[in-house]
């Protein structure tokens, strides 16, 4: 006899229904109020839920926008996870691409509330924290890929974490250069990008 899967509580079900109920309202509200003039009341208003219930999901306005950005970026995280193990410059080349490339698509699909996330990270030193913690990671990330493309012996001598710094906030300026509509030709972009990275820093033919 087959075991059963365990079932779960519908208070769980329920709330994980109204946490999303207030994201996707949220969302509403930020692109239609911009991130000053939108407030916890507004959520809960649109969202017809208590305002109390709000904060038993969210400590407040600026959590619901980190989350909800991290909802836009998901498909970002997912390609961190997949792990970096390219046997040669073709390999890793195409993997650095499509995480750029992918960076800079997000950045375009998600134009209007990556604005309003703009607008908020010169306004709160808590959404400012949030992007700088996600910019962190990235850099861990790609100096965990520096690192193997040098034990690989692909790579040249360099110092990683400052490699990664640079490789990522350059990628980071032009994540906002795409947001603001100054750069629109993503694959150009991610091509200069890819040639100042293996031309600097990875040997050549390897």
């Amino acid at each position: 006899m087959e075991a059963k899967t365990p079932r779960r509580p519908r208070r769980y079900l329920r709330s994980r229904i109204t946490r999303k109920l207030i994201l996707d309202t949220a969302l509403k509200v930020f692109l239609s109020e911009g991130y000053a003039k939108t407030t916890i009341a507004k959520i809960s208003q649109q969202a017809q839920v208590g305002y109390g219930t709000v904060y038993s999901h969210f400590k407040g306005k600026d959590d619901i926008l980190n989350k909800v950005v991290d909802n836009v970026l998901e498909e970002f995280y997912n390609l961190l996870e997949v792990p970096f193990a390219p046997e040669n410059q073709e390999e890793a080349r195409s993997a650095y691409y499509e995480l750029v490339l992918t960076s800079f698509r997000l950045a375009e699909q998600h134009r209007p509330i990556m604005k309003v996330y703009q607008e908020a990270l010169g306004q709160s030193e808590s959404i400012a924290a949030h992007w700088e913690n996600i910019i962190g990671q990235f850099i861990k990330s790609s100096a965990r890929s520096f690192v193997y493309s040098q034990d690989k012996g692909m790579a040249k001598d360099f110092d990683i974490q400052i490699g990664a710094k640079a490789y990522i906030l350059l990628v980071d300026r032009f994540i906002w250069e795409v947001v603001n509509e100054k750069e629109d030709n993503l694959e150009h972009i991610t091509t200069v990008i890819m040639d100042l990275l293996f031309h600097g820093f990875f040997k050549t033919g390897k």
